[in-house]
């Protein structure tokens, strides 16, 4: 009876330790399976809030919301927050946020672009921001002058395809421009010359051989975006100052200008003359037939090697940022990282 009753404790001690052990292998499958539900919740949230970053950054939202903000912000020189809604159709069925929030910082060089949002998958909740560059590279290099010379055998695949970009869609936008900036975009005429007739007035004269008298446009102050295509295959001219006027005659008046000018073609400079912003040249070159040298502070862009010699040139930023937004390729926005806060 003893020995009996021994094996009945001995079989219940078995059994409960086969009982704890069946029961810790089934909690720590169902913990496992938790751990990995719960890590692939995880996982799937991060990719609904990386795939709102790469709508407002690739998708039909940086055509519509992200890059009209950026040409505004740059070009009024504003800096403003703004938020994306994003389209229920573009959400997941469980994810009830639709912000994709845009903000920059401008203290930094270069600067930077931020894009934050959130997701929810099955309760969780993970929050991310982006940090993204936000204009081509080449226009941050800090070189005052770009053209085939000075940019890098490893770069000038690149370099090509930013002029080619350039000479192909450049144009001018008249909605867009600000009230105090004059617009011109010519592909009729053969030389063109832009005079200043008082403090804040300018002409501009356009010629062909065909015209007894020019055609001219007045502009009301010094701010402009003029863009000058070839007439047929022929290149133009464009002149800066009053070729008749005689060196000395004026010494006291220089004519300051800001913005943007492309011309495929040359300029030629006479007079004392000062630019801020960004010159674009197509097969052409600057002359400059004054005694005093030309100040141009921005940027110039050529596919032709310019002689610097002749002319002071300062790389500025300010100007850069202000009248690149209305070169083609200027604003491209790079992601650097994405960082989560789950």
């Amino acid at each position: 009876m003893i020995r009996r009753g021994y094996i009945s404790v001995y079989a219940l001690i078995v059994m409960s330790i086969l009982m704890l052990t069946i029961y810790y292998f089934v909690y720590t499958t169902h913990l496992e399976s938790l751990i990995l539900k719960r890590t692939n919740d995880n996982i799937q949230s991060y990719y609904l809030a990386e795939g709102k970053i790469q709508m407002a950054l690739y998708d039909k939202y940086y055509d519509e919301e992200l890059h009209p903000y950026l040409l505004k912000t740059f070009r009024d020189t504003k800096i403003s927050q703004k938020d994306i809604t994003l389209d229920p159709v573009d959400l997941d069925k469980s994810d009830s946020f639709s912000n994709v929030s845009i903000s920059l910082n401008v203290a930094t060089t270069p600067f930077e672009l931020y894009l934050s949002t959130q997701s929810d998958y099955n309760g969780v909740k993970t929050r991310v921001t982006a940090t993204c560059t936000i204009f081509n590279d080449f226009f941050e290099m800090g070189k005052p002058i770009l053209n085939p010379s000075n940019v890098d055998d490893g770069q000038k695949v690149d370099f090509y395809k930013l002029l080619n970009n350039i000479y192909d869609q450049i144009n001018l936008d008249y909605n867009d421009l600000p009230s105090e900036t004059y617009g011109g975009q010519f592909s009729n005429f053969e030389k063109f010359s832009v005079n200043q007739t008082s403090e804040n007035t300018f002409t501009l004269s356009a010629f062909r051989k065909t015209m007894d008298e020019p055609y001219i446009e007045y502009i009301g102050n010094n701010n402009l975006i003029l863009i000058i295509n070839k007439f047929g295959e022929k290149e133009v001219e464009l002149i800066l100052g009053n070729d008749e006027v005689k060196q000395g005659e004026d010494e006291a008046s220089t004519m300051i200008l800001n913005g943007l000018i492309f011309v495929e073609g040359n300029i030629t400079i006479f007079n004392k003359f000062t630019f801020n912003g960004i010159i674009i040249l197509k097969d052409g070159d600057i002359v400059v037939e004054a005694d005093d040298k030309p100040t141009i502070n921005g940027l110039i862009i050529s596919s032709n090697d310019i002689i610097a010699e002749n002319i002071h040139i300062s790389y500025d930023f300010s100007k850069i940022y202000k009248y690149g937004t209305y070169i083609p390729g200027f604003i491209d926005p790079k992601l650097l990282l994405i960082k989560n806060y789950e």
